[in-house]
């Protein structure tokens, strides 16, 4: 079976289904592993009647892990060990388990939560009244007013010391349909707002429609005839103000302090690059059939603000340069996900732990919960735009996809199944977007990546790849980047999301062949 044609037909069409999904590209190693064990499976083919009915379990179970990945940790604990906690005994009124090593293993090794059900009900209990003692606290409290529906009592300052021209241009660029689209020119608005994309973009999303409001009723007060205030609650927007508690004030002295943690000399990785992240991540949201995915309001929150973070304090190096110089970070984390981990650590350290800041804290009128799943979810969402770790999330998608083919065609996505996998397609849009842009993003991207270079060469460290500015070609590298990232992942991304298949995928054909074109020229002189 070592060649092609030798394949048995059942493999081979098994590979066909999952050409599907990767159309023109090339087949994975992980590809060929399920295609091996459908082939194996098949009823009533030749081997699958020569394996007992707890083989054909067990290899069904190595399908279902390569498919779901290895989020699910209770796939990889020993059986026995996870059988022999569930035994327990009676000490007094309660049940305990015989074995409490094996809970201690399994809570400290795989994560698993061990309590019995008796102690999770009692918990939960008690989570609930400590959750009613903080709600009347918080209708004491006198520093803090929830904003009222509609009201505009809260604009921010910089839009208000903008031209009025210009606040007008900003505002339309700023309104929920605008912000919407995936042509969203995000160097205008780093133009218009001198530099301040991540905070103006920030704000129009996070307080949404508060913001929009806010703006539209200023104009029209400045005497803008062409405007109509619109009713307050017949507004788009994500209305996170009140449904967590967030006074916009202090969303806007985060984004602020946020946006000044960035390095604005980076050519690529800097607020604007953020600001560009945080805005892609909302156009790919509103594009997604509501009635396939099951969509938390925090889950949406937390994906939005790991954009807006991602690449926080970012120096204009990559992971492959701090590990190879042996920087402080890299001792840090220990050469894994470097960088991911010290933006994600970064921006918690100003609302959390020593050095919390409370006029930044947008967590602090949220429920303790809240926080707590909040924090877990843009970690978890940071750390998956480690580059490294492409090839396997499009495998994981994949799998995601044929898993609810196989069991459920109309099978619902879970929101966190898929949000950090948005945030990554997100990070690398840039051959994504209209080519005016998506050339912009290059030529920032490349120069950043030229001052690595000289700076590697300078320490008599490896040149990392793309870095060498005599040896780069531009459209060479575009080319290589669309066709081995770009465009596999948003085949998979337009199948998951149908309308990024119909809106955004032209525009990588587009980018392709405008490089293609470019490359071809240029071997020609």
């Amino acid at each position: 079976m070592k060649g092609n044609n030798l394949r048995p037909p059942f493999y081979a069409k098994s590979l066909e289904k999952l050409s599907k999904l990767n159309r023109k590209f090339s087949v994975s190693a992980w590809d060929e592993g399920i295609a091996v064990i459908n082939f194996i499976l098949k009823p009533g083919s030749s081997t699958n009647d020569t394996l007992s009915d707890s083989q054909k379990e067990a290899l069904a179970k190595v399908k279902d892990i390569l498919l779901e990945g290895s989020e699910d940790q209770t796939k990889h604990i020993p059986a026995d060990l996870f059988a022999n906690h569930k035994r327990t005994k009676h000490i007094g009124n309660e049940k305990t388990s015989i074995c409490p090593t094996n809970s201690y293993l399994l809570n400290q090794f795989a994560g698993v939560n061990t309590e019995s059900p008796r102690k999770k009900w009692k918990r939960a209990i008690n989570v609930l009244r400590f959750i009613n003692r903080m709600k009347i606290e918080e209708r004491k409290r006198t520093i803090y007013r929830r904003p009222s529906h509609g009201s505009g009592s809260f604009i921010l300052p910089e839009w208000t010391m903008l031209a009025p021209d210009i606040q007008a241009r900003v505002a339309r660029l700023l309104s929920w349909d605008s912000l919407s689209k995936w042509d969203f020119d995000i160097f205008e608005m780093e133009k218009l707002t001198d530099g301040k994309a991540l905070l103006f973009v920030g704000w129009a999303l996070l307080s949404s429609p508060h913001a929009q409001y806010a703006m539209a009723k200023q104009l029209l007060a400045q005497g803008e005839s062409n405007l109509s205030l619109p009713l307050f609650d017949n507004m788009q927007g994500y209305r996170f103000i009140e449904m967590f508690h967030i006074p916009q004030m202090t969303l806007c002295n985060f984004l602020r302090v946020i946006m000044g943690d960035y390095n604005n000399e980076n050519f690529y990785h800097n607020s604007t690059h953020a600001a560009d992240v945080l805005q892609s991540v909302h156009s790919i949201i509103t594009k997604i059939d509501r009635n396939q995915y099951i969509v938390a309001d925090l889950e949406i929150f937390s994906v939005l603000l790991a954009a807006a973070i991602h690449d926080v304090g970012h120096q204009g190096r990559n992971n492959n340069f701090h590990v190879n110089k042996r920087t402080k970070l890299a001792l840090r984390y220990n050469d894994t996900s470097v960088l991911e981990n010290m933006h994600v650590a970064s921006a918690f350290s100003r609302i959390m732990g020593d050095d919390r800041d409370s006029n930044l804290d947008i967590f602090e009128y949220m429920q303790p919960e809240q926080v707590t799943a909040c924090r877990r979810q843009i970690i978890g969402a940071v750390l998956h735009t480690d580059m490294s770790k492409h090839f396997s999330d499009i495998s994981k998608m994949k799998g995601l996809l044929m898993k609810k083919e196989h069991r459920d065609s109309d099978a619902i996505y879970g929101g966190w199944e898929v949000f950090p996998f948005f945030l990554h397609m997100a990070d690398i849009s840039n051959q994504a977007k209209h080519s005016p842009i998506a050339k912009q993003w290059t030529d920032r991207c490349l120069k950043e990546f030229f001052e690595q270079g000289d700076e590697e060469k300078k320490l008599g460290l490896p040149v990392s790849p793309l870095c060498c500015r005599l040896k780069t070609d531009t459209a060479e590298s575009q080319v290589g980047f669309i066709t081995y990232v770009v465009q596999p992942a948003y085949e998979v991304l337009g199948m998951m999301v149908p309308r990024v298949k119909e809106e955004i995928n032209p525009n990588i054909e587009f980018n392709l062949s405008y490089w293609e074109e470019v490359q071809s020229k240029n071997e020609k002189n």
